[in-house]
């Protein structure tokens, strides 16, 4: 039975309610049951924690209030909207997704910029590569491993009047407003790569915290995947490497099914041959018994040379005749000698 919210608050006023008598506890059972929340289990893998704590130990990231002495990538940015902006064309926005003149960085935008800042001359003080692809896509790398990563402006979808000259081309029923993204106060870090120990991929403003306090985290985390990268490309490695062998040695016990199939299908064949010569011998020998005149000719030849072609054919293919070219038969057989 499920109680509505007239019995909790008659309870909370303190007025008597209706009660139910639970049944009577089986023997060996305590009649009072404390109700607890269970203990939460650690998301990440042991080995993946050990390697973040590591990471910790030995990382510090000060986010700055202003933009000093950027990192190159943060300058070409910097740079390519001011000689957009000198342009005055209008270009496709791809974070806000419309096309638009391009206008300064926003204040969230310059603070993305801090953030970001801090971060790649964090990573490369730690020996890590930072760089960027044509697309603009940001990548840290350490060896081998490459981890791609964003900072970027939450953006929210709003209604926005028609201009005059969009309402130029309006017409009776279409709708009165242009949906458009617009950002928001929070920014969002993502790991776009998969890590692996189960680390955390995706931080973003809180109203208890921001991206610029959890920069450290964020660094320690990619500092921490590395080795745990390399760790997981070399048991793949392994992994692979004995699978091709297991798969060599499957391949090679299949042949060999293959090769013994294909030489005791040649046994039968010659089996098949010598059952046929019998056969033959048996009937040509019963031919001779029954013929009462052996010296009648048949297309210029006598019985008795018939009866010894015969004999002289059944010679050639009993396989007997020539035991030694059975086997030599045989080992001439490969696992492409039958193809069906």
């Amino acid at each position: 039975m499920r109680w509505d919210a007239a019995h909790w608050n008659k309870l909370a006023a303190g007025k008597s309610v209706e009660t139910i008598e639970l049944p009577k506890a089986p023997a060996g059972i305590d009649g009072t049951i404390v109700i607890s929340p269970g203990v939460k289990e650690d998301p990440i893998t042991p080995e993946a924690r050990g390697q973040l704590e590591v990471a910790h130990s030995r990382v510090k990231v000060h986010v700055g209030e202003r933009l000093a002495r950027p990192h190159p990538i943060i300058v070409g940015w910097v740079e390519q909207r001011e000689r957009e902006i000198k342009k005055r064309q209008q270009v496709y926005d791809f974070r806000l997704r419309r096309v638009a003149f391009p206008s300064p960085f926003s204040a969230q935008e310059r603070r993305r910029h801090r953030v970001l800042d801090a971060l790649l001359k964090a990573l490369e003080a730690n020996q890590a590569q930072v760089i960027q692809n044509e697309r603009r896509f940001l990548h840290a790398v350490h060896g081998k491993e490459k981890i791609e990563f964003q900072l970027r402006v939450k953006l929210r979808q709003v209604k926005r009047p028609l201009s005059s000259e969009e309402l130029r081309w309006h017409r009776t029923g279409d709708k009165d407003y242009r949906l458009e993204f617009e950002e928001t106060d929070i920014l969002i870090f993502e790991i776009k790569s998969w890590l692996p120990g189960r680390l955390q991929r995706i931080w973003q403003d809180s109203r208890s915290n921001t991206i610029e306090a959890m920069v450290e985290d964020i660094l320690a985390t990619i500092l921490a995947a590395f080795p745990l990268m390399v760790a997981e490309r070399e048991r793949q490695a392994e992994q692979e490497r004995r699978w091709k062998i297991e798969e060599q040695r499957r391949s090679e016990l299949q042949q060999q099914r293959k090769l013994e199939q294909g030489r005791f299908r040649r046994l039968l064949e010659h089996a098949g041959r010598w059952r046929d010569a019998e056969l033959a011998k048996n009937f040509v020998a019963a031919l001779r018994e029954s013929i009462p005149d052996p010296t009648a000719t048949i297309e210029g030849l006598s019985l008795n040379e018939w009866l010894e072609w015969a004999e002289s054919r059944i010679v050639l293919e009993d396989p007997l005749a020539n035991p030694h070219s059975v086997f030599a038969s045989i080992a001439k057989v490969n696992s492409w000698t039958y193809r069906d």
